[in-house]
């Protein structure tokens, strides 16, 4: 069968990464981040800078944006990542519907909170210093992850990506919207034990509708045999501001060492479970191990309304 033949000029405006670098990904600390060391917030900045221009350059955007994430530090068992405010985006089926303000300002170019912090990530201090490991160069990540250590850079993705999109006001055990408004995630949840994503982009690149981990359902997968259930997670009460609902970070991600191979865990993480091994899972990053942005995450991004290139949507990824 003859090769498929690709306009030279199309495949270079495919592949040319220039555009992408107009998104400014600008980092600040709060004041109970002043705990850091100038080396850490230097290590903390670099992986949240990449972290975000790799979600901006899967989403396909191409135009100036500024982007401002603060760090925080609090007594959390890992980390946590939202944006500061949600979007209007329009009523559908009879409910209001609101899309993560990072992913607005990414989209349209408008700031939903011009003056403030668009998006937070918060860091248990604890975790950060003695769980995580920060790449000496996180954009070309090839040293090798400490078998002893979670890999910064695996979380800080994670995090942008509650930033963006994985994020929503669902109940988190049982998938069930509020009445009267939910999240451009929240739409494609199909409530239930567990809850299904039903995106049509995801279903297509799953080969079925992936499940939502029962209890931090703005994730994949849930627990095989061997690996203990996601912490419960407690229900917070909505905040509304300038007639918005405010996003709610939920991640409690496990850290644990990397099953050996061809052990029970290994196996079953195996077979059918590979979930697991998603970004945006919701039960464990394996020590040791590197996570990036994965198909099913693009074909997320797109049930979302949030591929902005052509090219990127006719199967360019």
């Amino acid at each position: 069968m003859p090769g498929i033949r690709i306009p030279l000029a199309l495949l270079g405006l495919a592949l040319a990464p220039c555009g992408h670098a107009q998104v400014v990904w600008n980092v600040s600390f709060d004041a109970s981040a002043s705990v850091l060391t100038a080396p850490e917030r230097a290590q903390v900045t670099s992986h949240l800078q990449e972290a975000g221009r790799r979600w901006a350059a899967a989403m396909g955007v191409t135009a100036p944006r500024s982007i401002e994430i603060e760090v925080r530090v609090a007594s959390v068992p890992t980390a946590n990542g939202s944006s500061v405010t949600s979007s209007f985006v329009g009523v559908i089926n009879g409910r209001n519907t609101f899309e993560q303000g990072v992913a607005s300002e990414l989209r349209t170019g408008i700031d939903p909170n011009a003056g403030e912090p668009d998006g937070f990530v918060i860091f248990g201090l604890a975790y950060l210093r003695n769980e995580l490991w920060f790449d000496p160069d996180p954009v070309a990540r090839i040293a090798p992850v400490p078998a002893d250590r979670t890999d910064a850079m695996s979380v800080a993705l994670h995090e942008i990506g509650h930033v963006i999109g994985y994020n929503g006001w669902a109940d988190l055990q049982t998938g069930v919207p509020p009445p009267t408004f939910w999240s451009t995630f929240d739409r494609w949840m199909q409530p239930g034990a567990p809850t299904l994503f039903t995106g049509p982009r995801a279903v297509r690149r799953w080969g079925g509708a992936p499940d939502l981990t029962t209890g931090n359902n703005k994730h994949w997968g849930n627990p095989v045999a061997g690996l203990p259930a996601p912490a419960r997670q407690p229900v917070p009460q909505v905040q509304w501001r300038d007639g918005r609902p405010a996003p709610q970070p939920a991640c409690r991600m496990l850290s644990l060492s990397a099953p050996p191979p061809g052990s029970a865990l290994d196996r079953l993480r195996l077979q059918g479970a590979s979930l697991l091994d998603e970004l945006m899972n919701g039960v464990v990053f394996f020590r040791g191990n590197r996570y990036d942005i994965t198909p099913l995450d693009r074909a997320t991004l797109d049930d979302l309304d949030l591929i902005l290139d052509r090219l990127l949507r006719s199967g360019f990824q």
